[in-house]
């Protein structure tokens, strides 16, 4: 007789349905823990910015690389050090400046538009929202929160940036050791590869974000607008996210330049477009696009959809995750599974 207990073969409709269960459980998780995983993304960009940075004393002095890292780091605290005693000061006291002639402006900008219809119409509706100095008023503890939020979240990034780029393969190889032995050789590759292409997009950045805000902080100089040197900052680091971060970045300049007056905003406006265009037709095609590869429309959709999936710190790293995204696409995907290696 067989025995009723006997085994029985897995039934593959269930196992399929344990494999979409663990995927779904394991997408809600990445969802829950997003900040911290782009945390820790942005501690990769930290070391490689160091790694970038100990490159050339590696390369031309034949230095070893944890010296050249040593001194890579020493030389960047050096460097933020002689900039906050040059013009820290010169900048903390235009950026205090700045906080006190925004809403003056604002108050004269609201003056001029009550005087047109089309005005008076635009300030009805702002004012449905809510009043200026009440929003002001309920925003400001939640700044300062934030504030103390970011400060604690750079702090953690900087370190475990500094751990990642002394150790690089002790990480790499945990991460390759967790793919099958058949995967593991292209996978190091891959990972790899993305490291040169953060390298190439993070030093192209950084000469695109200074030419900027050089650029407009001389410009706003010579068309008069107040604080320039903290307007051509706050302009350079817009350029840190594509699309949004330039057309936020304008607006403090405009609201100061139309308390001075049309003439005024005009120029500014000139001086902001202006900088656009050079960014746009000059800084990016002979800086950025010669460092990675990264079509314009895929970078604007990539910071579409991290802001809607991630919030902001998915906006502030949307370029740098696409960057990766598209090497892992043309290596895995395009090269690896379709076997198409004409841009290998």
């Amino acid at each position: 007789m067989s025995s009723g207990h006997s085994q029985r073969s897995p039934d593959p409709v269930m196992g399929r349905v344990a494999i979409a269960g663990a995927l779904v459980v394991l997408a809600l998780l990445v969802l829950r823990l997003a900040d911290v995983l782009l945390l820790a993304f942005g501690s990769v960009l930290t070391a490689v910015l160091l790694h970038a940075l100990a490159d050339p004393l590696v390369r031309r002095a034949s230095m070893p690389r944890p010296w050249a890292l040593f001194a890579a780091v020493v030389g960047l605290v050096l460097a933020t050090a002689a900039t906050l005693w040059l013009f820290g000061r010169e900048a903390a006291i235009q950026l205090a400046a700045l906080s006190e002639l925004i809403p003056r402006a604002w108050r004269a900008l609201e003056l001029d538009l009550s005087r047109s219809i089309l005005g008076a119409y635009i300030l009805d509706d702002l004012r449905r929202l809510q009043h200026a100095d009440g929003l002001v008023m309920q925003l400001g503890p939640r700044l300062i929160r934030d504030s103390a939020t970011a400060a604690a979240a750079a702090l953690i990034v900087m370190f475990a940036g500094l751990y990642l780029a002394f150790h690089p393969r002790t990480y790499l190889g945990g991460l390759v050791r967790l793919t099958p032995r058949s995967w593991r050789a292209r996978t190091e590759t891959v990972l790899l590869a993305c490291g040169a292409a953060l390298n190439r997009w993070l030093v192209g950045q950084l000469i695109s974000m200074l030419l900027v805000g050089v650029t407009t902080g001389v410009g706003l100089w010579l068309a008069g607008v107040p604080s320039p040197l903290a307007l051509g900052v706050v302009a350079g680091l817009g350029q840190f996210v594509p699309v949004i971060g330039p057309m936020v970045s304008t607006i403090p300049g405009l609201i100061l330049a139309a308390s001075a007056g049309w003439d005024t905003l005009a120029w500014t406006a000139v001086v902001y477009i202006g900088a656009m265009q050079l960014e746009a037709n000059l800084f990016t095609p002979l800086v950025l696009r010669q460092m990675v590869e990264l079509p314009m429309a895929v970078t604007l959709f990539a910071v579409l959809a991290m802001g809607v999936l991630l919030g902001p710190l998915g906006v502030l790293f949307a370029t740098p995750l696409a960057v990766v995204v598209y090497v892992v696409v043309r290596m895995v995907y395009v090269e690896d599974v379709l076997g198409d290696r004409s841009e290998a």
